[in-house]
């Protein structure tokens, strides 16, 4: 059985760099050291989720968040509840 945490992380990582046009992100990134992270970008990757996963976050808790493992955790929490 696939874990679907590690796969959520790789799917962020991939929107996160996909949005910023950074390279390497990792679960470990924060969204305050990536270049053009903006509240536009961070609006983007909010509608990219929601999207990608079916998922409804919470937009407190997710401004909130601080890098991508926090984000990984909130959205593995969320799939799970779906």
């Amino acid at each position: 059985m696939p874990d679907i945490a590690s796969d959520i992380t790789v799917d962020l990582v991939d929107l996160v760099e996909r949005i910023t046009e950074v390279p390497d992100v990792t679960s470990s990134s924060r969204f305050d050291t990536l270049g053009n992270w903006t509240s536009l970008a961070a609006l983007r990757l909010l509608t990219d989720i929601e999207d990608h996963f079916g998922v409804k976050l919470d937009l407190r808790t997710y401004f909130s968040i601080t890098d991508v493992g926090q984000l990984s955790a909130l959205v593995t929490e969320a799939v799970a509840g779906t």
